[in-house]
């Protein structure tokens, strides 16, 4: 009888209800392809954190181990520092390091494990801790990352973020028998490049792979119906409400189109939770716009569709790259898309053709608001974005099946 193909996850990011699914997307395609597989985790409930509003979840089939990040209180206590918040938080990710270390060391020695799959920069720290003290000899080592930080901080001369993010690059440095890098926009190729990193050789730049998001025209008009009695134009945005996110640029040039272009009959509906959900709610207040914005919260991912098939426009003005899976659904969806050129997003959206795009720039607030007044008068500009965003779909994205099988079939590869 041929012995399963085994797999050990390392990672310090816990499985999602209420935001992307690729974290347990990648497990699941393993034990579809018949391996045994295994995952350890530190998680972190800590509130400045994305998981104290996520359920924990079970997936069938996975041997999973869950500790939970050390200084977890002492971080809720003195975190409102974001200085103080910053170095507790990676004092306590070297102890999860350590502590992933320790917990594969003792799977490693009891199963026969095959491939060894540092999930992000700690699991992958984690892992080559196990390569360097020769527990793993023998066994293919993967590293994954869902993006990076690094070039933007490298363009902008951020030094101090780069200090501070030295394990982000010592972990994109170092080799492993196969380097997975999400190409999300982050230009994380480029990053490889400029760290010279050990895996320039044999890392793979794959988008994440996006579902069908659309519903039948019934389920969308009663959807409408209950969501939008009042028939408002809808905006969307979809993300964590965290500072680099900027949702605040889409609720000024929002204030823009109500206060100084006379448009008042819209909603715009922001689903996600974070730590800035209150700086955004005050922002509404001062710009009299508390009424005309709707803050779902958290909400389990296979309900953001319901927001996304009725929205008129998709909201999207991160800091670095806008190309996340929130984004990749919204073109999945055919929707009308405004975000901002940075990043790799200017290949995936092109201005008045298949979406609007714009520089990070004085008059940012100002063209947005008059562009979403032009596409609300003009139904055959908005016609033509959508069908161009439609063409978009169809050549630029993958399913997660195409997108799993391709990761499967190269690690699988490595045994040949």
């Amino acid at each position: 009888m041929v012995k399963k193909k085994s797999i050990l996850f390392l990672s310090a990011l816990d499985f999602k209800e209420k935001s992307i699914q690729v974290i347990r997307k990648t497990p699941e395609a393993y034990i579809k392809a018949g391996w045994d597989v295994n995952y350890i985790v530190i998680r972190d409930n800590s509130k400045y954190d994305n998981y104290y509003y996520e359920n924990e979840i079970e997936i069938p089939g996975m041997n999973t181990t869950r500790e939970y990040l050390p200084l977890q209180s002492v971080i809720n206590r003195f975190g409102t520092n974001r200085v103080v918040r910053r170095i507790l938080q990676k004092t306590a990710y070297f102890l999860a390091i350590i502590k992933l270390y320790k917990l594969a060391k003792k799977i490693v020695k009891e199963k026969d494990i095959d491939v060894v799959y540092g999930y992000e920069v700690h699991g992958v720290l984690a892992a080559n801790l196990l390569k360097w003290t020769g527990k793993i000899k023998g066994k293919k080592l993967i590293s994954r990352f869902q993006g990076t930080f690094g070039s933007y901080y490298y363009d902008n001369k951020m030094v101090l973020k780069m200090i501070s993010s030295s394990d982000h690059y010592l972990a994109q440095y170092l080799s492993s028998d196969l380097c997975i890098m999400t190409n999300d926009g982050t230009q994380g190729d480029r990053a490889l490049q400029i760290i010279k990193s050990h895996n320039l050789k044999n890392y793979r730049f794959w988008v994440n792979g996006v579902d069908e998001q659309k519903q039948d025209p019934k389920t969308i008009s009663d959807l409408k119906k209950n969501l939008n009695p009042s028939e408002h134009f809808l905006f969307l945005t979809v993300c964590r409400l965290e500072k680099w996110k900027r949702v605040d640029r889409s609720i000024l040039a929002l204030s823009i189109l109500k206060n100084k272009l006379g448009f008042t009959n819209f909603k715009y509906i922001i689903v996600g939770e974070g730590v800035e959900k209150n700086n955004l709610i005050q922002l509404a207040k001062e710009n009299d716009l508390i009424n005309n914005i709707h803050f779902t919260g958290a909400i389990p991912n296979n309900e953001v569709k319901q927001y996304l098939n009725i929205a008129d426009v998709f909201l999207s003005t991160y800091d670095t790259s806008n190309v996340g899976n929130p984004l990749l659904e919204a073109i999945r969806c055919n929707k009308v898309i405004f975000t901002l050129n940075n990043g790799d997003t200017g290949s995936w959206i092109q201005h008045k053709q298949n979406g609007f795009i714009y520089d990070i720039d004085e008059n940012l607030y100002k063209n947005m608001a008059h562009d979403i007044s032009d596409l609300i008068t003009d139904d055959q500009l908005r016609e033509k974005i959508i069908k161009n965003i439609a063409v978009t779909e169809e050549e630029k994205l993958w399913t997660w099946q195409e997108r799993m099988n391709a990761e499967v079939a190269e690690v699988e590869n490595l045994f040949e």
